[in-house]
């Protein structure tokens, strides 16, 4: 029969938790192995001085009372090896320490790779999906909070238990039937002592939870971007409540968690005073009647002393292992996370990609339950072509840049760079060979020569430079104080919009790729500024494939074919000219869509014209 306090779903998980757990000590498992022999060690030398003063307070007894002379050698015997005994077992807590810290850090220094590597392998849909605070909370942390388990409890367990065995086969030697009684009540005790472990684990997981939300609101509200939407909107005062609310459950929580284990705490410290006073009982009793003498009792009290002080702080480790399981499966589940982009072990290195693109027939679905994102896509572009992918929002042009890069892999079909299907070359290859400038620039709270040696980590400061300069930055490095080495701030907002479309662009130079990927993002700026990183645009992508998610009618007029996207399919392909005189959907956009551009086109060449 299944007791409804262990349902057996959750006896399974947290048996697949422990088991994940216990693999993590693996490559640690011969410094565990020194670890538990040297704490028995320890142990056995803090408990055997029991025997030995209890015989030292039996001699002086012995002599007071006037039952036999009293044995001055014997007592000098009995301290001095109750001494070395505790003077060993101090020098080898300074060892255990040392070990059980080289065990713990390591297996955090595991834990948090593991998980940092994981990460960074999956899919991209994976972050879309995800709340960033979220994850942050579970590497940072949950992580954090498993090394109290690791470091601090699990030493403690081995001690604690092996404590409680050798200090139960002591008192099996000294009285069994005293002894039986307490194998029987501790046993007992553990009932009380697991469910309140459960319970633990429980609150544990709850306030987790709750600090993974207050994280994620953190995240959201106190970034620039959210900080100014907040006051743009006046909502300061909804945001303080949102993270009130947050806060007092996090508050409650913890309250309840430190209740518990005090209930614990208090009940087992009860519970080992009222066994001491048995213990004196009992060996009273046995004195008056002659089977116990006073040195049994003595070594008997100093034992029970030592069974029930480890076994008080066994329960506070052991609730403590148990609520940390709920760290753990947290971290695991992410662990756990399929990785669906792999890169295969025989992948081709490509030495010099010269930026053949080629999309054979590709289908694909962001989820296997979502409509197709893309249907049957087919194009070629040989070295130096220039294709610009024009469509209504929500057509599939983004994501064919997507494939490009292999931030996901089709359903049907292939994508090839080279004449090599993209799952057969290597991560760094395909890295290397695609450069890409997008509509959202990344930027790091970092120099701006930092942020722009992102595009190539080995670049000279020469090059980089060079790079800045190429791509239009030269007035703001010669405006900065500190130039290049000028931090740019969160998310680069000490910087313009257009600035940081530069510092895009000098990424890209920088890193010199074959193919590139353009996804215009000059439709919000002024007409002059919009031409100058146009300009640098262009000159970017001299010689190199290109693909253009094109916003602009200038790019689609200078691309060698536009590939006309519409509800995950390219439904009309040619130049320019070809496409307005067929009169289909590209004739449509560019009387709605590139409306704005083509006036300030026309305009530009009647001027032109006028000077000429």
């Amino acid at each position: 029969m299944t007791m409804n306090w262990l349902p057996r779903t959750g006896v399974r998980r947290r048996g697949q938790t422990v088991r994940k757990t216990v693999r993590l000590f693996k490559p640690y498992r011969w410094r565990v192995a020194l670890l538990v022999g040297l704490v028995a060690i320890s142990v056995a030398a803090e408990l055997l001085p029991a025997l030995t003063l209890g015989l030292l307070v039996g001699e002086a007894v012995n002599g007071l009372t006037g039952e036999a002379d009293p044995d001055l050698n014997k007592i000098v015997v009995y301290f001095a090896i109750s001494v070395g005994l505790y003077s060993l077992a101090a020098g080898l807590s300074v060892v255990i320490t040392y070990i059980e810290g080289t065990i713990g850090q390591g297996v955090m220094y595991d834990l948090r790779a593991a998980m940092h590597a994981h990460l960074n392998r999956l899919s991209i849909h994976f972050f879309t999906s995800t709340h960033t605070g979220e994850i942050l909370s579970r590497v940072s942390t949950d992580v954090n909070m498993v090394q109290n388990s690791i470091s601090m409890a699990f030493t403690n367990l081995i001690t604690h238990v092996l404590t409680l065995t050798f200090a139960l086969a002591l008192m099996v030697y000294l009285d069994w039937r005293l002894s039986l009684i307490a194998a029987i009540v501790l046993v007992v005790w553990l009932f009380p002592m697991w469910k309140v472990g459960l319970r633990m684990q429980e609150l544990q997981r709850r306030w987790q939870e709750e600090a993974a939300d207050m994280s994620t609101h953190l995240e959201e509200t106190l970034s620039v971007s959210g900080m100014m939407m907040v006051r743009s909107f006046g909502r300061q005062d909804y945001e303080a409540e949102r993270f009130r609310e947050t806060n007092e459950t996090l508050r409650r929580l913890a309250i309840r968690r430190m209740m518990a284990n005090r209930w614990l705490y208090l009940a087992t410290r009860l519970f080992g005073s009222v066994s001491l006073a048995v213990v004196y009982w009992w060996g009273a009793r046995g004195m008056i009647d002659g089977s116990l003498a006073i040195s049994e009792v003595v070594a008997y009290a100093l034992i029970t002393q030592r069974v029930f002080g480890p076994f008080s702080a066994m329960t506070q480790v052991n609730t403590v292992l148990i609520g940390s399981l709920a760290l753990f499966r947290r971290i695991f589940e992410y662990l756990d996370q399929t990785v669906d982009i792999e890169e295969r072990p025989d992948a081709i290195q490509l030495t010099h990609p010269v930026g053949v693109v080629e999309f054979d027939d590709v289908t694909f679905a962001y989820a296997a339950s979502d409509d197709p994102a893309l249907e049957h896509i087919s194009f070629k572009l040989e070295p130096g072509q220039m294709a610009a992918l024009v469509g209504p929002s929500g057509a599939g042009k983004t994501t064919i840049t997507y494939l490009l890069q292999r931030f996901y892999d089709p359903v049907d079909g292939c994508v090839r760079l080279d004449g090599h299907d993209l799952r057969d070359v290597t991560f760094d290859s395909i890295s290397r060979a695609v450069g890409v400038v997008m509509q959202d620039t990344t930027l790091f709270f970092k120099s701006l020569r930092d942020n722009i040696r992102y595009g190539r980590l080995d670049a000279s400061d020469a090059e980089v430079e060079a790079a800045a300069r190429a791509a239009g930055l030269a007035d703001l490095i010669d405006d900065l104080d500190q130039g290049l080495d000028t931090t740019v701030g969160a998310r680069g907002y000490r910087l313009s919009g257009g600035e940081q479309q530069r510092v895009a662009i000098a990424r890209a130079i920088l890193k010199d790729p074959a193919v590139l990927i353009l996804d215009e993002a000059t439709a919000s700026l002024d007409s002059r500024l919009e031409a100058a990183i146009r300009d640098a645009t262009a000159r970017l992508a001299e010689g190199r494939t290109t693909i253009v998610v094109a916003h602009r009618l200038s790019t689609v007029i200078a691309a060698d074919v536009i590939l006309v996207v519409d509800g995950g399919r390219i439904v009309e392909r040619g130049t320019h000219a070809e496409l307005l005189a067929r009169g289909g959907l590209y004739a449509t956009l560019y009387h709605s869509q590139f409306a704005e551009s083509r006036q300030e086109l026309e305009a530009l060449q009647a001027a032109r014209r006028n000077i000429s």
